[in-house]
């Protein structure tokens, strides 16, 4: 390692990163010095934010300069500094794995099920066809297919093996799924009411897709394109029933350059006598991780939000999120993450402690 004062100018930029302290802090100074039993070298320093701020702990080591704004204590310095260099260690071990776990996390991600509700079993594919190229500026073709019940389309402008196939049910969903899947939605009041009235549906499918996100914006305009038709009274999908219209604004996003994320990822609300819980449905298909806070004092449009955007976040940036990590939108701001079984969610689930 550099000499202290070398380590101290290096901790010194890195508090001034915008994602950290965000600017030089008033005072630093050099504590200790030791060695882990993995002989991992580790500088430890002790800073303030400003003239009344208490000293907090911060590392220069073998692994890394780290720091999570926590107060020193020169009591157990070298305690708290080793579950800094921990940290490290297994931030490292993350992103050395986070390239085979992206792969891993595209396979299982990347397929979209969905089905738009329907007035009667009434659906001319031709029209839809038509109606697609119109909005998207390309063709989608089914040279074999003999009737407009169901179309299978090789969509090679989302990727080499990427299949649609979209398929008419002159029935409608059975066993009141839908209309159970209906109350969900707190954005359309009206939603279980229209949705008992479907008659029929249409299956919606996209597989195949070698990056979830084209996947994903191909379902989207499949998606919007159907909502055109005056026969669509909802669309089913993510455990909830949207409104045509809102999914069609939301797909046409993807003319702006934006991803359709809203689209795509449920936000689901529940509230309770603890307080409130937000959850995402829709984010493994995008090759992620589904993401909750659960039974939060705050304000719920406040949750609400923040969940969108580190979901948009995730999902714009490409990023993995891990168990223990930390995250935030402020350099106060250091939101821990827990993986563990879903509370509103199939499966495992990343709980954020808002």
């Amino acid at each position: 390692m550099r000499t202290p004062e070398e380590e101290k100018l290096a901790v010194i930029e890195w508090l001034e990163h915008p994602s950290e302290l965000g600017k030089k802090p008033f005072a630093i100074e050099f504590t200790s010095q030791f060695k882990t039993e993995d002989d991992i070298e580790c500088m430890i320093f002790k800073y303030k934010k400003s003239m009344l701020s208490p000293w907090l702990l911060a590392i220069a080591s073998d692994s890394g300069i780290f720091s999570e704004q926590e107060k020193y204590d020169p009591a157990t310095e070298k305690e708290d500094a080793l579950k800094l260099v921990e940290f490290l260690k297994q931030y490292w071990k993350n992103k050395a794995a986070e390239i085979e776990e992206k792969k891993e996390k595209a396979k299982k991600g990347g397929r979209f099920v969905g089905f738009v509700l329907l007035k009667n079993a009434e659906w001319n594919a031709q029209k839809f066809e038509q109606t697609f190229k119109e909005d998207w500026g390309f063709e989608l073709s089914d040279k074999d297919s003999k009737d407009d019940v169901t179309r299978v389309y090789s969509v090679p402008e989302t990727g080499a093996g990427t299949m649609l196939a979209v398929a008419l049910m002159s029935a409608p969903i059975p066993n009141g799924e839908a209309e159970y899947a209906a109350q969900y939605n707190f954005m359309w009041k009206d939603a279980v009411a229209v949705t008992k009235t479907h008659g029929a549906h249409i299956v919606v499918s996209v597989f195949g897709a070698d990056d979830p996100k084209e996947g994903g914006k191909l379902y989207a305009k499949v998606i919007a394109s159907l909502c055109r038709d005056g026969n669509t009274l909802g669309v089913y999908f993510n455990d909830v029933v949207y409104e045509p219209k809102f999914m069609f604004a939301v797909s046409d996003m993807i003319k702006e350059g934006m991803f359709p994320l809203l689209g795509l990822v449920w936000f689901g609300i529940v509230r309770s006598a603890n307080g409130v819980s937000i959850y995402t449905t829709g984010l493994n298909n995008l090759g992620k991780d589904e993401m909750e806070i659960v039974d939060c004092k705050a304000v719920p449009s406040e949750v609400h939000n923040f969940m969108m955007s580190i979901a948009g976040y995730v999902v714009d940036q490409d990023v993995i999120l891990h168990d223990g990590e930390t995250i935030g939108f402020t350099n106060e701001q250091r939101l821990k993450i827990v993986k563990s079984q879903g509370v509103n969610v199939d499966g495992e689930s990343l709980k954020i402690l808002y």
